[in-house]
């Protein structure tokens, strides 16, 4: 719940920060589908694959090491209005992932060991998005990661 809220905010305060011109109709539509379609599980792996017609904004690849994962990218909003960030964790023990979109604050989303999720995103204006994944334990980070824009 409290992820679906940050996520609300996360919307709202991009449409406020971009400079294109949205209605407050469209905004308040944007957030009712942040709180009605909560994030999924993916059941199996074959599901992060990524259609042509989609945007790769990070290709389906895999981290294994001790260090922290960190990567930046963009997503601009004439590729499309939405964004799924999908990371599966292979490690041994759960495994976390600080989400910074834009200057707000970091949203820190964790996945336990075995598990796969996407963290949807809203795009309105061109969004910046930072991913920083770490383990709290020190165990070694063994994940897959991807990101597409439709």
């Amino acid at each position: 719940m409290l992820f679906n809220k940050m996520l609300g905010a996360v919307v709202a305060l991009a449409v406020i920060l971009s400079a294109n011109s949205v209605t407050i109709g469209a905004l308040e539509d944007r957030v009712k589908e942040t709180y009605t379609n909560p994030s999924t599980a993916l059941e199996q792996l074959d599901d992060s694959v990524i259609t042509p017609m989609e945007l790769q904004t990070i290709e389906p690849d895999t981290f294994s090491g001790y260090s922290a994962y960190e990567r930046s990218f963009t997503f601009n909003p004439e590729n499309g209005e939405d964004a799924d960030l999908w990371i599966h964790n292979t490690s041994s023990d759960t495994i976390y992932a600080k989400v910074t979109v834009g200057s707000l604050s970091p949203l820190v989303v964790p996945f336990e060991k075995g598990k796969q999720n996407i963290i949807r995103i809203g795009v309105i204006g061109t969004t910046s998005v930072k991913v920083y994944t770490y383990s709290s334990t020190g165990h070694k980070i063994d994940m897959s990661i991807s990101a597409r824009q439709f």
